[in-house]
Order: C-alpha cells, then sequence, then structure tokens
C-alpha cells in the first residue's frame, strides 16, 4: 500500500510539471535582450592594444581605431590612416635592497679586478724600480739587486 501511494504522488507531480510546461510554451513571453552593444562611437581618446605576436608586422594589419600593440621589446601605436608611433621597451623586475647592494658590490669587485688585471699588463721599467698604482697604495717599492757579482780574472 505504501509504495503505490508513493508512486501515485511522484505520476501527480510529474503531471504538475507537464501542465506548467504547456502554459509555459503556450503563453510566450517576450525574448530578453541581454546583449551589450558593442557598436559605440569610439571616443577619440579611447585606444584599442593588442599583444603583437612574434611573425606579425604591424605594417601590415588593419586596424579600425586607434590600437597599441605590445610586444616583447617594441610597443607600437597605430592609427587609422596608417600613421605609426614605436617605443622601444625593457623589462625591469622589482629587485629589494639587499638585491641593490650585492649587484654594487659585484660591480665594485668586477672593477678592482680590472684594475689589477692593467697593473700586471704594464711593463716593468728597465732600471729594476716597480711602482705600484697610486689607486692600490701609496707605497712605492724599488727592488735593489741582494748578490753583486765580481768578474774573477786567473
Amino acid at each position: 500500500m505504501y509504495n503505490n501511494n508513493f508512486m501515485l504522488d511522484k505520476l501527480v507531480r510529474q503531471k504538475e510539471e507537464i501542465d506548467n510546461l504547456m502554459k509555459a510554451y503556450q503563453n510566450p513571453q517576450a525574448p530578453i535582450n541581454n546583449f551589450i552593444n558593442t557598436n559605440q562611437i569610439p571616443s577619440k581618446d579611447m585606444v584599442e592594444w593588442r599583444i603583437l605576436n612574434e611573425n606579425e608586422e604591424v605594417d601590415n594589419l588593419y586596424v579600425s581605431s586607434k590600437t597599441l600593440f605590445i610586444s616583447d621589446n617594441l610597443m607600437v601605436l597605430k592609427g587609422v590612416d596608417g600613421s605609426l608611433e614605436k617605443w622601444e621597451i625593457k623589462k625591469i623586475y622589482p629587485i629589494d635592497k639587499k638585491d641593490e647592494k650585492i649587484n654594487a658590490l659585484e660591480e665594485e669587485i668586477k672593477k678592482l679586478k680590472e684594475m689589477m688585471n692593467n697593473e700586471s699588463s704594464k711593463p716593468s721599467s728597465t732600471n729594476g724600480e716597480f711602482e705600484q698604482s697610486d689607486e692600490l697604495s701609496d707605497v712605492n717599492v724599488k727592488s735593489k739587486p741582494k748578490a753583486t757579482s765580481k768578474s774573477v780574472s786567473e
């Protein structure tokens, strides 16, 4: 008995759903316009922008409004009349204070190594004197021979 009541209730609910669907098809409602009109008059201050692919050339691309093309190292503004303005761009990654200090120290080390290499490549003087650069030290070093040689005759 319980099983029959359950089946009857289910059939009644299905009949109500079918009746509601029939009423909806008999009395159609007006469609809802939920689209955005994109055919607006472009403002002269508005600029479209696109990412430029590697194989695209801005000169050959058609534009219907002022368009800014951006690639890895170039930015081009193209007007409807075909006029072009080009800029080279460089990516800059943010660095913190520690990285700035490390870069400054590495640059200083590089300069010091260059100075040391330049000093070692200078020719030595013929009179036995060696002078060290004032940048590295203020001391002048002179070499003196430790042994003297005498000619021996027999």
